[in-house]
């Protein structure tokens, strides 16, 4: 593929062999049947199995999936590696385990009708009442701390344009990327449009999710309010 094409959908996968091919496969049918020009970029990050290879070997057969693998783990540094990779003039990045294909054509007519703007999933299910507890406190956090209004800080796919993600520059490599995203995006006065969803079962695998990452996320969220992080100017240095 040598021209840009419209949208780039960046896909991170970890240890997902079991469902990698069959969802990636699952992109072409909703994207295609929208009419919307695009490119997959998965990034199987830190994997123990072999999802790179079964990525590698699709990309070889459709020049419309692109493999960008990287030896480190990390949410954001695989979304950021994704990103940088992407050819597309809007960007898209989303949880390769919990996405319903068939959103992202619905998101990205969202967007097309509020642009210029971030536009994003929120899930009104997250199918465990544990999960629902710990997202309730994390978004009221986001609110608190940071202004941000959304009810669902880490649902995605999220949807802007390349100058729009230039514009706010997130570089968290850990999971509080999307808060740095939205916070960001708050202190910049850019429109946030939300898609609201029902929430989709997992492909496959099991959710590393559990209290410790919770808690560390908490935690993390405060450390960025004390270093200025959503202030005008202010960026974040994740190593």
């Amino acid at each position: 593929m040598n021209s840009s094409p419209e949208l780039s959908v960046v896909l991170p996968c970890r240890n997902q062999a079991d469902h990698i091919g069959r969802v990636l496969e699952s992109y072409a049918g909703p994207l295609e049947a929208a009419g919307i020009d695009y490119e997959l970029v998965a990034v199987p990050n830190a994997c123990s199995d072999n999802t790179a290879e079964i990525v590698r070997k699709l990309g070889a057969q459709d020049p419309r999936l692109r493999c960008v693998e990287l030896d480190a783990s990390g949410w954001g540094r695989a979304v950021l590696a994704g990103i940088a990779a992407s050819r597309g003039r809007v960007l898209c990045y989303t949880n390769s385990a919990r996405t319903d294909p068939a959103e992202i054509p619905q998101l990205y007519e969202r967007y097309q009708q509020a642009a210029p703007c971030l536009a994003k999933v929120r899930r009104s299910n997250r199918q465990a009442p544990l999960r629902e507890i710990g997202s309730f406190l994390y978004n009221l956090e986001a609110r608190l701390l940071f202004s941000v209004a959304s009810q669902d800080v880490n649902g995605t796919p999220k949807i802007l344009s390349r100058e729009t993600w230039e514009q706010i520059h997130p570089s968290r490599v850990d999971d509080l990327i999307d808060l740095e995203l939205l916070a960001t995006a708050a202190r910049a006065g850019v429109r946030v449009v939300e898609m609201t969803t029902e929430g989709f079962k997992r492909h496959g695998g099991r959710s590393s999710t559990n209290f410790g990452s919770a808690w560390r996320m908490y935690a993390g969220a405060v450390g960025m309010r004390l270093r200025g992080i959503g202030r005008p100017g202010a960026r974040e240095h994740s190593g």
